[in-house]
């Protein structure tokens, strides 16, 4: 409901600015744009996401225990079948997205490579469980805003840097609008989505004993979340990002965002040696 409001709410300043600031071709311009958005964000959020990861379509002829493990969780949830995707990234993260009846579900490469199938499927069914309890749109929205608004950012200073071509410029415009861009977007994530999100599914999750005890096996080939939460890996991951490609820094800030298993398994991977 709050992202649906602030969705609302955007569109009509937006449309309100345009109309106040713009005439003529100018104004004719801007509400097509606007329109664009407003077509994407109703009917295309699952497609935007999956570009923004650079995420590409497994085929069950290279993955045979993805698909299998996929296609019996929908089976045992009863929801549709999933697309499934994987994508090259730098954490081990799993998300599922929604867009009506189509549902994605995307796996890390690496995350992809370390699981078994029993692994997979508890994965799966811990993805298809957000489905089934009408959570993953409401997280394909607030994760597609997100999304959008890293793109259009760094696509902006690419443009900027294109026309400065100085190496020293560029990892400079890219430090200072990480540090512009990170606590804004975690707010947004924290007002829209927030910790409440994931102590319901936690507390879901908690009901099937199985599927949770194969997550937890999950948990011990991951990273440690106060690992990759803390200052200097943060750091190294930001002064890294100056110096790759657009494509590389929308697929960190999404990675980096707080993600379900950072609450199920904190306890866990402090724990471990």
């Amino acid at each position: 409901m709050r992202v649906t409001l602030f969705i609302l709410i955007v569109s009509c300043l937006l449309g309100g600015i345009l109309w106040i600031s713009l005439s003529g071709l100018f104004l004719l311009f801007g509400l097509i744009i606007l329109l664009v958005f407003i077509v994407i964000l109703t009917s295309y959020t699952d497609t935007a996401i999956l570009f923004f990861l650079g995420a590409r379509e497994v085929r069950s002829s290279d993955e045979a225990t993805f698909h299998a493990a996929a296609v019996q969780e929908a089976y045992k949830l009863s929801v549709a079948r999933p697309k499934l995707y994987y994508y090259n990234g730098t954490l081990e993260r799993a998300f599922v997205f929604q867009n009506k009846k189509i549902i994605s579900i995307v796996l890390s490469k690496e995350l992809l490579a370390i699981c078994n199938k029993e692994e997979l499927s508890a994965i799966c069914f811990e993805l298809l469980i957000q489905v089934k309890k009408n959570l993953a749109s409401k997280r394909t929205k607030v994760m597609f805003l997100i999304g959008m608004a890293n793109w259009l950012s760094y696509a902006s200073l690419e443009l900027l840097t294109k026309i400065v071509p100085n190496t020293e410029f560029k990892q400079s415009m890219n430090w200072l609008l990480y540090y512009l861009l990170n606590p804004w977007r975690e707010l947004f994530f924290k007002l829209t989505l927030g910790e409440k999100y994931f102590k319901k599914l936690e507390t879901i999750i908690k009901d099937y004993q199985l599927e949770s005890s194969l997550l937890n096996k999950v948990c011990s080939k991951l990273n440690r979340s106060h690992e990759i939460y803390s200052l200097p890996s943060r750091k190294l991951i930001e002064f890294s990002s100056a110096n790759k490609s657009l494509h590389y820094q929308n697929i960190i800030s999404l990675e980096l965002l707080p993600h379900e298993w950072d609450v199920f398994f904190l306890p866990k991977t402090e724990d471990r040696v």
